[in-house]
């Protein structure tokens, strides 16, 4: 016929102690491991979402200087914008001269050059 599963005689009381024991272990392992994930992840999330340094200063540096109602940006006679782009509190132009074209990143805030880039 068939077996039938039989139930397991209990356990002598200093098995039982110990096998409570590495329950109790394997509880607080695991807790453990939880929480050091947990900071890990946290961590990363924070490296993510923080600012950017070179932004934090512009601002900074942006609040301290007074915003003037109209900036004007010199540009060479006869040259001509090909292309202007717009990202957070930055302008990017591309400027086609004589010499070649340019690109110029300039702080939006009070119109001062950030960094400008000669394509020959």
């Amino acid at each position: 016929m068939t077996d039938l599963p039989q139930e397991d005689e209990p356990l002598d009381p200093k098995v039982e102690a110990i096998r409570r024991k590495m329950v109790r272990l394997l509880a607080v392992s695991g807790g453990i491991m939880m929480i050091g994930l947990m900071t890990v992840l946290a961590a990363i999330v924070y490296r993510v979402n923080r600012a950017d340094p070179d932004e934090a200063a512009a601002a900074a540096a942006s609040v301290n200087a007074p915003l003037p109602p109209q900036s004007a940006i010199a540009l060479p006679a006869g040259s001509e914008i090909l292309h202007t782009a717009f990202e957070g509190n930055r302008i990017m132009l591309t400027v086609r001269e004589a010499s070649g074209s340019r690109t110029i990143l300039i702080y939006e805030a009070n119109g001062g050059l950030l960094s400008r880039i000669d394509l020959r």
